[in-house]
């Protein structure tokens, strides 16, 4: 296939330094000009809890409230991870030690 051709040679002239940075340069620039499609994969991220909301907001370039009303659109409800009891007693200790803030 000419396309692989094209992809050896760009890391052969050492314009790339590997197959995987071609790969991301061109995912880059196709996200760039379909950014829909960019929120699909994101959405989809989210959805499988494979990135946080503030994370996933920041992926697909829109600020929290407005992925929060693409989320809302879509019929999906925004889940807040509950922590466990432990980690939830370590962070109240973290901000007690912390003096200033009180």
């Amino acid at each position: 296939m000419i396309l692989e051709k094209e992809i050896n040679a760009l890391v052969k002239k050492g314009i790339y330094k590997d197959k995987e940075k071609i790969y991301a340069d061109a995912l880059r620039l196709f996200f760039r000009c379909r950014p829909e499609l960019r929120i699909e994969a994101v959405v989809e991220l989210y959805i499988s809890q494979e990135v946080s909301l503030a994370k996933a907001s920041e992926i697909a370039e829109l600020d929290m409230e407005s992925f929060k009303e693409e989320l809302a659109r879509r019929g999906i409800k925004i889940e807040i991870p509950i922590p466990d009891k432990k980690t939830f007693e370590k962070g109240v200790k973290a901000l007690l030690n912390n003096n200033d803030y009180f």
